[in-house]
């Protein structure tokens, strides 16, 4: 079949000639589309996360941009026992594999403790013991107690942090520590009419004593 009967066809059928041209054009649109598809997700592109726990944030940068992976932190925590700025967790986890360009993100060491507000009042109508349960309660795990002369005893009559007093609002460290003023029962001390009576009792006793003998 030369070009001119080919010509002659399509023109003798023009429903069947669109219908087969609409198909191609589909074809090729979808061939396009996988094209752009395959390199926007970078298909065929993938790399392994290495190990950056125990790595500082800029190690562990350095480590993932050579596998062609990013870095993002996504939470922080305070850990007196490990260095500022240390990957403590990591997600996804070394050993993935996963697309190149792909962000791990990271947990790392906060590099000063997380701060705290106190929310209710810890002296005058609160017991040492809700007072400590309170400041355990929001991390503050650091209290010290000193029992003052007070007629309400157990009730806390001060809170300080160093020479701080704490009241609703303030906002320290957890790693604060934190002084509870506790009263004690008062100890009363005998006056000089008290020891001047009781002597004179005891004299009188003796006198009394030796008449008899």
């Amino acid at each position: 079949m030369n070009t001119a009967k080919i010509k002659t066809f399509l023109k003798a059928h023009p429903i069947l000639t669109n219908f087969c041209a609409i198909i191609i054009t589909g074809l090729l649109l979808l061939w396009g589309a996988l094209i752009f598809l395959d390199h926007w997700t970078m298909h065929g592109s993938t790399a392994v996360v290495p190990e950056i726990k125990h790595l500082s944030y800029a190690e562990a940068r350095r480590v993932l941009e050579t596998n062609r992976l990013g870095i993002e932190i996504s939470d922080s925590i305070y850990d007196q026992s490990v260095a500022p700025g240390t990957v403590v967790e990591s997600w996804p986890h070394a050993g993935a594999i996963v697309k190149s360009g792909r962000i791990v993100y990271a947990t790392v060491t906060a590099f000063s403790p997380k701060q705290v507000t106190i929310s209710m009042p810890l002296a005058g109508n609160v017991s040492s013991r809700q007072a400590i349960s309170y400041l355990r309660g929001i991390g503050i795990t650091d209290v010290r107690v000193i029992n003052v002369p007070s007629e309400y005893p157990d009730l806390v009559v001060g809170a300080r942090y160093g020479d701080t007093p704490l009241t609703v609002g303030s906002v320290i460290p957890v790693t604060s520590t934190v002084t509870l003023e506790v009263g004690s029962a008062p100890v009363y001390e005998k006056d000089n009419s008290e020891e001047f009576i009781d002597s004179e009792s005891d004299a009188i006793a003796t006198e009394v004593a030796s008449s008899f003998e």
